[in-house]
């Protein structure tokens, strides 16, 4: 009798299908073996099963999930599964777009942090840079303290999330009225996203900026003080409001880490 039948073994070697997913298979009732043996608890499949199994992994390959599978085996019309070829060509489509996307992604944050393997030697020298208008939202919460801070960067992740946006650079507007009352002040958060279309508004507009590239928690330390100083010994004078900005949120695992541009407008 078992000269008519091959076991599991022989049939995985057969097909290159492992024999965990061969029993997977049989578990999820897509393809059980022709005979049991109730006594050994081995497995055996035909011929015809082979066949069967060789569909199987031409049709998987494809990205056709076990329910269609199991819906082509089961209707087995040409109507039918063209249609089944179809929601998988569209689900195929989909997933081609969005890995662009992620691909699209990945090489701008590569980029990035190549950029900013570099900014590591500019922390703490001053420079001046002149800014084009730099476009992005504007989230109009100003936040007094830390809590208040953390709470209104949730609502913006989530909207973000909502809204599938990815940004590219985050940070803040302060008036110098406010730092000086509270240096955890922050009068608008601002952010510039890779989607363009939503960058309506300009966050940081064209202008000669005195820049200083600083690392750690901001609000300990005194880099806004220290660039005033540095814009009134070289002849300039600081306009109302300064921006606070930074990128790539993943290099850091602390605050210590934490690596931030300041920019205050001059004249």
């Amino acid at each position: 009798m078992f000269d008519e039948f091959l076991a599991i073994g022989e049939v995985s070697k057969s097909t290159n299908i492992p024999i965990s997913t061969l029993r997977y298979y049989d578990k999820v009732g897509l393809l059980s073996p022709a005979f049991k043996n109730e006594e050994t608890n081995y497995r055996y499949y035909t011929s015809k099963q082979l066949i069967m199994l060789k569909i199987i992994s031409h049709m998987r390959n494809l990205g056709f999930s076990i329910e269609y599978i199991k819906s082509h085996f089961d209707n087995m019309s040409y109507q039918h599964t063209l249609e089944l070829f179809e929601k998988v060509l569209l689900d195929t489509k989909a997933e081609i777009k969005r890995l662009k996307s992620v691909e699209k992604e990945l090489i701008e944050t590569c980029k990035r942090f190549k950029a900013n393997f570099e900014l590591e030697d500019k922390v703490g020298t001053p420079f001046i840079e002149k800014t084009e208008d730099i476009k992005g939202v504007i989230f109009n919460e100003s936040t007094q303290s830390l809590s208040e801070l953390n709470k209104v960067l949730k609502n913006i992740d989530n909207f973000e999330k909502a809204n599938n946006l990815h940004p590219t650079l985050r940070g803040f507007k302060v008036s110098f009225k406010s730092f000086k009352k509270n240096r955890f002040s922050k009068d608008h958060l601002i952010a510039t996203m890779n989607e363009e279309a939503v960058n309506l508004s300009v966050v940081i507009p064209a202008g000669k900026y005195a820049c200083l590239y600083g690392k750690g928690f901001f609000e300990e330390q005194d880099i806004v003080e220290n660039l005033l100083a540095w814009i009134k010994d070289n002849g300039y004078k600081a306009k109302e409001d300064f921006f606070l900005t930074f990128t790539d949120v993943i290099m850091f695992k602390n605050n210590q880490d934490f690596l931030y541009l300041l920019r205050i407008p001059i004249t």
